[in-house]
């Protein structure tokens, strides 16, 4: 129990991090879709969909291979730190190479001739987000959770800071300035999508600032045993990362590909400002896999038992946001956090929230491979998953446009769980609580259902709903919650 409060007390220390700087983030989603027309707010997730893709690349696993053998006692743990930021130096520099070499023809291939510059600076973002990567690893596995606080808020706020001066400020500036005011001369409606990028570009810039410490101590000697050995263990990584990427981000591209030119960036602009609210599941997912990871990978007792009561109350915690989402989304409407143009798009978020949760889920069951050193799972789950987006997609996106993208996201993450229960049941049984879990996920599923869809998803009733879902779960564990905190 000592393991689990343990478990508890990290995922509070590093949620509220990552929850404090999500939120800032998100802050910033009413500003953007109010200031931003449909096409460009598509051409932001397009490129932010490519961002997570060369970040698997670039970070090449190094930070789950950082966990891994920096509790290998043959190897000190600076000489760990030093080989696996060396490689995404490496990498981050070959990127930004190779893409100002060949710009135009990657401007000319991903639809970018007119604004090829754009192009340019998502390397760089990604870049410094790749090398950060690793230092942040450390923080994590030092316990040093003030600073991992600082340096991401701080770089967040920055952002934020910007994105409101000029999002904000500047438009009401504006709107009283004569037409020869010095705020035209910085402020111009039609051109946010590119401070959005120039933005996220200072703050990342920013971020190497503030890890320069940390940054100053690699040390260039190449241990080339270590070395192989943490390539050999994160290549099946990068491997599964790439698929699993493209289960979560690939819809932008077959919406960008497989749509006509005149809707295809407007449609990517509305399924991603639906995907924000989704995101607001993976906050708590965000949070916990901070703490799992250490957790976890510290070895104390009998892991299969920790991973079944983790998986008990992670369902349980998650079904409750799950559902209190869907049943209060005219909160967010009202609030208008996204604009009302946007809102067209609206019937998706209760598929897209369910689909996360799945995502979640599925993270939980593969917890085991790691541990064992059988990475290679991640490659058959992730492309198991994979074949189901690329079908899904193919088969949906051009009859229901970003519906499609949405049902396929959910086709995909729901294979992908059933796929990596089946092989953690088959390499490492785990006796997770089958009943208590299908129970919560089907009560709320079917309670969203209800709320959303049947009975349009008003206050009153969605109120009614979300309570008797809360006390049937108080009723039903309240035993095992004494249980807990007695020991």
């Amino acid at each position: 129990m000592s393991s689990l409060r343990n478990l508890a007390s990290q995922t509070v220390i590093y949620g509220l991090t990552t929850i404090l700087a999500r939120l800032l983030n998100f802050a910033l989603t009413p500003l953007h879709t109010g200031q931003i027309d449909k096409a460009d707010y598509g051409v932001v997730n397009d490129l932010y969909s490519m961002i997570a893709f060369l970040m698997v690349i670039l970070t090449f696993g190094m930070e789950t291979a950082f966990f891994r053998f920096n509790r290998d006692k043959r190897y000190d743990p600076d000489t760990v730190f030093s080989h696996a930021l060396l490689f995404t130096l490496f990498s981050s520099g070959l990127l930004i190479s190779l893409s100002f070499i060949f710009r135009d023809s990657l401007a000319s291939l991903l639809q970018y001739e007119e604004r090829p510059f754009l192009l340019i600076w998502m390397m760089g973002i990604v870049a410094m987000d790749a090398i950060a990567a690793v230092p942040f690893a450390r923080l994590r596995a030092d316990n040093k959770p003030i600073r991992f606080l600082v340096i991401r808020l701080g770089t967040i706020g920055l952002m934020v800071l910007l994105n409101l001066i000029y999002f904000w400020l500047l438009p009401k500036l504006a709107e009283d300035a004569s037409t020869d005011s010095w705020v035209f001369s910085v402020y111009n409606a039609e051109n946010g999508v590119i401070y959005v990028f120039l933005f996220n570009l200072i703050g990342n810039a920013f971020m190497m600032l503030l890890f320069l410490p940390e940054l100053l101590k690699i040390r260039f000697k190449i241990n080339q045993d270590l070395l192989k050995k943490m390539l050999i263990y994160s290549s099946p990584l990068v491997i599964g990362g790439l698929a699993g990427i493209a289960n979560e981000k690939a819809q932008y591209q077959f919406m960008k590909y497989l749509l006509p030119l005149e809707i295809n960036t407007v449609s990517m602009g509305i399924f991603g400002a639906m995907m924000k609210i989704a995101t607001f599941m993976m906050l708590f997912i965000q949070a916990f896999r901070f703490a799992a990871e250490p957790f976890f990978f510290s070895g104390e007792g009998d892991f299969k038992s920790k991973m079944a009561q983790v998986m008990r109350y992670f369902v349980l915690i998650q079904s409750l946001i799950f559902l209190g989402l869907v049943c209060f989304t005219d909160f967010l409407q009202w609030t208008h956090f996204i604009h009302p143009k946007y809102w067209e798009g609206w019937h998706i978020v209760p598929i897209l929230l369910f689909a996360n949760l799945l995502l979640g889920i599925n993270f939980n069951l593969n917890i085991w491979y790691k541990l064992e050193n059988k990475t290679s799972m991640g490659i058959y789950i992730n492309f198991f998953g994979l074949i189901f987006t690329v079908l899904a997609n193919l088969l949906l996106v051009p009859l229901f446009n970003y519906t499609g993208a949405a049902l396929a996201t959910l086709i995909s993450y729901a294979a992908m769980t059933a796929y990596s229960y089946y092989l953690n049941q088959k390499h490492q049984p785990t006796a997770y609580p089958l009943r208590a879990i299908s129970f919560y996920l089907g009560l709320s599923l079917i309670g969203s259902i209800v709320s959303f869809y049947l009975l349009d998803h008003y206050w009153l009733y969605s109120l009614i709903i979300f309570s008797a879902y809360s006390s049937l779960i108080l009723w039903l564990e309240w035993p095992q919650l004494k249980l807990l905190k007695r020991r």
